[in-house]
């Protein structure tokens, strides 16, 4: 193989695994609301299940929406949660009693109180929709397209570069 060759190859690869490296992904730490919904207005008691959480502390909060347009950030738990949540075990099942249910439903969010700490998406808690009417959240998906789109970019200048070789 020629200097160049390898050198080529050498660079797809590493263009490869840059891909492979990615940055962190919200979507590793979930929570799950029991129950998911509610027939209508007032006070219930919530069950609320983490996963995918390695600290050893992280709050929860309780905002009063579940206006879906809502970007979630600093600003936003001020206005809809009050602050910023009290402290809640990110190994086990949390129980959230009386929370008060208003017509814009709630959201809830489990976060890390640290910049770039771990959070999970928020999970809203509507009135009167059955649980398999609520909207699937999340990206499943992006690593293989990523890991798939990395892999075909290098076998399409791998080949790219050894048909040039040859006409030379």
């Amino acid at each position: 193989m020629t200097k160049t060759k390898l050198i080529f190859i050498g660079l797809a690869l590493a263009l490869v695994g840059f891909l492979f490296a990615g940055s962190a992904s919200a979507q590793d730490q979930t929570i799950t609301v029991d129950p998911a919904s509610v027939p209508e207005a007032g006070t219930y008691d919530f069950t609320v299940t983490p996963s995918g959480f390695t600290v050893a502390a992280v709050n929860i909060a309780v905002c009063n929406t579940a206006d879906p347009s809502v970007e979630w950030g600093q600003a936003t738990l001020m206005q809809y949660c009050g602050g910023f949540g009290t402290a809640a075990d990110p190994n086990g099942p949390n129980t959230v009693e009386g929370v008060e249910v208003t017509e814009d439903g709630v959201t809830f969010l489990m976060f890390e109180l640290v910049p770039d700490g771990e959070a999970s998406p928020p999970v809203q808690v509507n009135i009167g929709m059955e649980e398999d009417m609520l909207a699937e959240t999340g990206v499943e998906t992006s690593l293989l397209v990523i890991i798939g789109a990395g892999i075909a970019l290098a076998g399409v200048m791998v080949f790219g570069l050894s048909r040039r070789l040859r006409t030379l």
